[in-house]
């Protein structure tokens, strides 16, 4: 689930948090590393059992309506078609998502009639929704575009959203959108195979390698640090270290960490990762400092053979 881009930028989050509070124990830094990435898993299955739970208050509103004492035509024979999303469906019995908002302790019970019932407001109002809902159309594609459009364009920019986990988990104050983009990723690329049989995606795709991975990026880049500041400092151009931002001063740190203590990645794969993930966290000013200081840093490194790169395709001749 959490590919190696996503473990970059809990790295990268911690690595930074350890700047600003000048932490001296990383081996304490290096096991909340590690709590990090599993409450961000932890937040990408609380925002997949949301939506879950948006079906079900529109099931007992439907319900509700159906009951008045004075139901009208559209309260007797309403619109099924959000109700019976496929996609939403199949989550709500999947035995493996069921297992896991469990082991979190996930409920929405304290808020179905208060937040849940004005996010369902708010998503009625959408254009993608009453698109949907009128189309004609009844095919598993459907119901997931209509998923996708709204992750897509709304969840990542709703603020009451953003403010409802954060209030629920302060862990998820910073990773509120990366987990909209995970949300995003996985439904994008549900099958329509997908059953109530069907496990879930685990945290780690390679547990020991990918646990090794993120630990040993976060350690080296930290003991490391003073090494590549001065590295910067000596290869820099119009631009004052000192001026420098410190998000910036850290992807470039983490890329040459990449460089020099894992042989298995080309150094083109690492500049790409970093330049997106400062697509995200720098300007575009920023961007385009640490892209031109990590194709003059590659080089340097290459010459000075400081850079080792072993494997399939990957050895140096």
């Amino acid at each position: 689930m959490l590919n190696r881009r996503f473990l970059r930028i809990k790295a990268l989050q911690e690595v930074y948090a350890y700047h600003q509070s000048e932490c001296s124990n990383l081996p304490q830094a290096s096991r909340h590393l590690l709590e990090e990435v599993e409450d961000l898993y932890k937040l990408f299955i609380s925002q997949l059992s949301f939506w879950v739970e948006v079906k079900q208050f529109a099931e007992r509103r439907i319900e509700e309506n159906r009951n008045k004492h004075f139901p009208t035509e559209e309260d007797l024979n309403p619109n099924l078609k959000f109700v019976n999303n496929r996609v939403l469906n199949v989550l709500e019995e999947n035995k493996s998502l069921l297992k896991l908002v469990d082991k979190y302790k996930i409920n929405y019970a304290d808020s179905r009639e208060d937040f849940i019932r004005s996010f369902y407001n708010r998503m009625i109002e959408y254009p993608e929704y009453q698109e949907y809902m009128n189309n004609g159309k009844n095919a598993f594609g459907d119901d997931r575009q209509f998923l996708v459009s709204v992750i897509d364009t709304y969840m990542a920019d709703d603020s009451a959203l953003y403010d409802y986990f954060s209030d629920r988990d302060l862990s998820f104050n910073s990773d509120f959108q990366v987990a909209v983009f995970m949300l995003w990723k996985f439904i994008s690329e549900m099958p329509a195979s997908f059953g109530i049989d069907t496990p879930m995606p685990p945290l780690y795709k390679n547990p020991d390698e990918d646990k090794e991975f993120v630990v040993k990026l976060f350690e080296k880049t930290i003991l490391h640090a003073n090494e590549y500041r001065e590295l910067v400092k000596a290869n820099i151009s119009n631009w004052d270290y000192d001026r420098l931002a410190l998000m910036d001063k850290i992807l470039i740190f983490m890329a040459l960490t990449e460089f020099t203590e894992f042989h298995f990645i080309p150094v083109k794969v690492t500049i790409n990762e970093y330049i997106e993930i400062s697509k995200f966290y720098s300007t575009p000013d920023s961007r385009r400092f640490v892209n031109g200081m990590l194709d003059k840093l590659a080089t340097l490194l290459s010459e000075e053979g400081k850079i080792v790169k072993t494997g399939i395709g990957l050895i140096d001749k």
